[in-house]
């Protein structure tokens, strides 16, 4: 029995350098034949001094220039309450800009008294042309007797000078000639005054008593009833709600028979140019450029809207959208940024003016190198070189 165990003790040395040799042969294969050992990479959403590549924030849909509220005048002249008498326009109508989209009670009113502010206009020119007629007629007149009393002032001046010569002549008697003098002075003043009459008369129509007195008082009239006038049409003008905007009817705020009040009558807003305004985190603003890429996705929407940052603003204020998420803070302070959609998402956002969305901000550091970084190397141990032991040699002797 001592003798086979004896016999098989050298084969153990034997075996264990067989092992040896074999896995030094597979660690030399490997390294040849793979150039280098793997290196492990590091993940960037791992590393703390990585910025994230895009800012999130919640926003709502809202058309270019935000949604006007058009109201009309707050009351009507006499102080009554204002009531809405008309609606020609519904929600989803598109309206162009200054056409009429409600009328006022006070319509009929104003239409009357713009009836009768023209009756009076009319009235006034009518007095005026009469008082121009009359003073046509004796603008005439008075020419007439200009001519008549230059004529009888050259008689006269004659009739002086003629007597003038006899008294020299002693022919007359001074008194005689004294008198054909006074009939020369006399006519003389007379033709003045009538000359005097006639040029006020023709004054130019700036003069205030440019065609005499009754031209201007009828003048004066008819300016007053057309100022009246051009009042009472701006006042129907207010009985007209229009449209200030070409755009789209979001909203209908009152209907017919409701007193108006600062709630206006519809709401409109521009919706062939939509924009997203996102309330972004104070701390997120300094990391938005102009003109960076935006992707706006909704429960509500099919599929994700594109469009780019065109406004940042300039005031932090509360935050007004609410997360449905309890945990998350809802007393944070934002700022509004505004981002301009592309026109084929304008047109799937045009029926969906404020509807909460989130905005997804990609940020300059957005793009990441698609190589990856190795974070750190490892330095394989050399393989060992095989030795034979002692009793594989004793064995294989």
């Amino acid at each position: 029995m001592d003798q086979p165990l004896q016999q098989r003790q050298p084969l153990r040395p034997w075996l264990a350098a067989s092992t040896t040799l074999a896995l030094g042969i597979g660690l030399t294969v490997l390294v040849h034949r793979g150039g280098s050992a793997p290196r492990p990479v590091a993940s960037p959403a791992l590393n703390p001094d990585t910025p994230p590549s895009s800012v999130t924030a919640l926003g709502r849909l809202e058309p270019v220039g935000a949604v006007i509220t058009v109201a009309p005048p707050a009351a009507s002249p006499g102080g009554a309450p204002t009531r809405l008498r008309q609606l020609l326009v519904e929600e989803g109508d598109r309206v162009e800009s200054g056409s009429v989209i409600a009328v006022l009670d006070s319509l009929p009113r104003l239409e009357a008294a713009v009836q009768e502010s023209e009756a009076q206009l009319r009235l006034a020119e009518a007095r005026l042309a009469v008082a121009a007629a009359d003073q046509r007629r004796e603008e005439l007149v008075q020419q007439a007797r200009v001519e008549r009393l230059e004529a009888e002032f050259r008689t006269a001046r004659l009739e002086e000078n003629r007597h003038q010569s006899l008294f020299v002549n002693g022919a007359v008697s001074a008194s005689l000639r004294d008198a054909k003098r006074l009939d020369r002075e006399t006519v003389g003043a007379q033709l003045a005054e009538a000359r005097a009459l006639l040029l006020r008369s023709q004054a130019p129509a700036g003069v205030p008593e440019a065609g005499g007195l009754d031209v201007a008082a009828a003048r004066r009239q008819r300016d007053q009833a057309g100022a009246t006038l051009v009042r009472v049409l701006a006042e129907r003008e207010d009985s007209l709600v229009r449209a200030p905007i070409s755009g789209r009817i979001l909203s209908v705020l009152s209907r017919p028979g409701e007193a108006l009040d600062s709630e206006g009558v519809v709401q409109m807003g521009r919706t062939d140019a939509m924009q997203v305004v996102a309330e972004v985190y104070q701390s997120d603003v300094p990391r938005v450029r102009l003109g960076a890429p935006v992707t706006i996705t909704s429960t509500a929407l099919g599929q994700s809207l594109e469009g780019r940052v065109s406004r940042i603003g300039a005031l932090v204020k509360r935050q007004t959208l609410i997360n449905t998420d309890p945990s998350a803070n809802n007393d944070s302070r934002v700022v509004e940024v505004r981002a301009l959609l592309t026109p084929a998402s304008s047109r799937r956002a045009a029926a969906l003016t404020n509807l909460q969305v989130t905005a997804r901000i990609r940020t300059a550091s957005a793009t990441v190198s698609s190589s990856p970084t190795p974070c750190c190397s490892i330095a394989w141990p050399a393989a060992p070189t095989p030795r034979p032991s002692p009793g594989w040699s004793r064995a294989r002797a």
